[in-house]
């Protein structure tokens, strides 16, 4: 009778959009939830929409058909009601939210209804920022929720602070021209920040940017915060941001991370729904570090969404070459005009690239993600970042850390190639302010590393997550 009386075994049904930066994070959570150091085992089901679930595992002989990986996660994909996937030129966005609204919660709610009748009911429902009408669904059957943020505190405080009346400072900062007295933005608990260190959401002031469907999805996430007060869990580290972790009090916000691959070696916890064309080629890019000295490749990256113009690609492409270094660039842009210097791959593995002992610095677009690899393998960064949270990762990267080196970009936000060569050379130096910044990129490597370690600050806080509320 006592053990029918037993609460169940923690079950962690994670909800996630079909965007790779989102799944890859959220994968290697999972992964760590079922390999933390609890009393009780642990299970964890993974639900993405099933676009996603398609092309991550293109094998299986009907889309939805459930499976589980070599750790133990389960995945059941839900409908966002797009199951051939979403594109915006094509569906427009006028619809969207209710769209995957209806399909969300009518699918996820089917989940949950047969994970409770095999007796595996779920005990936490933990979902990433994109899918915001899952709060809801949480809400419905009684079930606690978490949000798992995927970007820096620091950006999580921005938008928390926005949405509680200084939205109109902050789109005056985000705005103006740098030059003027609101180019700074102070905001309760943070340090001040400039214009060009806020996340772009917060510059849109018209319901006819063609981001704002971002926007207007945020600000759904944060009413239901405000209503449903979520354990916020943060893919960060407390001696990175820990002002930051502390600048919302109304709500308890935990560091996990940095959630990261523990290796060079390709991690099952990762995911790339995107063409592979790399994968083929994999021995041939590796067999080329490992004919170039120590630190000496330039690693250029600017992940999977972001499309560079043809003006920046061309200065990119020289300002690499006026270096005079190798470098390894993964471009979907016909690049065969590269010297025997460079090599350019459509694809390869990041982690495995960024572990090698031949790369010397990552130009990289400040996805948060990248930065946390680059961070976690001690690699200085140049910084290039472009919109969303990019901005506020390049502050962290730069002047939190001193890890990296921020590219000033000209009137068309092009890094022309005189300031990509000045950046590479101080990022790689060996002397000087380039000394310092190897320096101190190696420092926060050893803080990340001591952070996950058993005992560490996101240690403890996974481990007392994962004892359930």
């Amino acid at each position: 009778m006592a053990m029918e009386n037993s609460p169940p075994s923690p079950h962690f049904l994670f909800v996630v959009s079909g965007i790779q930066g989102h799944i890859n994070p959220a994968r290697r959570l999972a992964t760590s939830l079922m390999t933390s150091s609890t009393p009780a085992a642990v299970r964890v089901t993974f639900s993405v929409p099933v676009s996603a679930h398609r092309l991550m595992f293109p094998s299986l002989t009907s889309p939805d058909e459930e499976t589980v990986d070599d750790a133990g996660v389960t995945y059941i994909p839900h409908s966002d009601g797009f199951d051939d996937g979403y594109n915006q030129e094509v569906h427009g966005t006028s619809t969207y939210k209710s769209r995957t609204q209806a399909a969300g919660t009518e699918t996820l709610a089917a989940i949950v209804a047969a994970l409770a009748a095999r007796g595996r009911p779920a005990t936490r429902i933990v979902y990433t920022f994109l899918v915001v009408w899952v709060p809801a669904v949480a809400r419905e059957l009684g079930i606690p929720a978490a949000i798992y943020w995927i970007q820096p505190a620091a950006v999580f405080a921005v938008y928390y602070h926005y949405f509680h009346g200084h939205d109109a400072a902050l789109a005056a900062c985000a705005t103006s021209d740098g030059d003027d007295d609101h180019a700074v933005v102070r905001l309760p608990g943070m340090p001040p920040l400039r214009s060009d260190e806020l996340p772009s959401p917060v510059s849109i002031t018209s319901p006819a940017h063609r981001h704002y469907l971002l926007l207007d999805m945020l600000r759904d996430l944060f009413r239901d915060i405000d209503e449903l007060r979520p354990t916020v869990l943060v893919n960060t580290f407390d001696a990175l941001e820990h002002d930051a972790l502390r600048a919302v009090p109304e709500l308890e916000i935990l560091a996990v991370g940095p959630v990261v691959p523990d290796d060079g070696e390709s991690s099952q916890s990762n995911t790339d729904i995107f063409r592979r064309d790399g994968d083929a080629n994999a021995s041939s890019y590796m067999d080329w570090l490992d004919t170039k000295p120590a630190r000496s490749v330039i690693y250029v990256s600017f992940g999977t969404i972001l499309t560079m113009s043809e003006r920046q690609v061309e200065e990119m492409r020289r300002g690499l070459e006026a270096t005079g270094r190798p470098y390894l660039w993964v471009s979907r842009h016909d690049a065969a005009a590269v010297s025997e210097k460079g090599m350019v791959v459509e694809w390869c593995d990041q982690v495995r690239v960024l572990s090698h002992e031949a790369v010397g610095c990552f130009v990289t677009h400040c996805g948060w993600n990248s930065a946390l690899e680059s961070v976690t393998r001690g690699v200085p960064m140049v910084a290039v970042p472009q919109w969303t949270d990019q901005p506020t990762v390049a502050w962290l990267v730069g002047e939190r850390m001193g890890a990296g080196v921020r590219a000033r970009v000209d009137g068309e936000g092009v890094v022309e190639r005189g300031e990509l060569r000045r950046c590479v050379e101080l990022a790689m130096s060996t002397d000087g302010d380039g000394d310092g910044v190897r320096a101190q990129a190696e420092q926060w490597r050893k803080r990340a590393e001591e952070a996950v370690a058993v005992g560490g600050s996101s240690e403890r806080n996974l481990r007392a997550f994962a004892l359930g509320p």
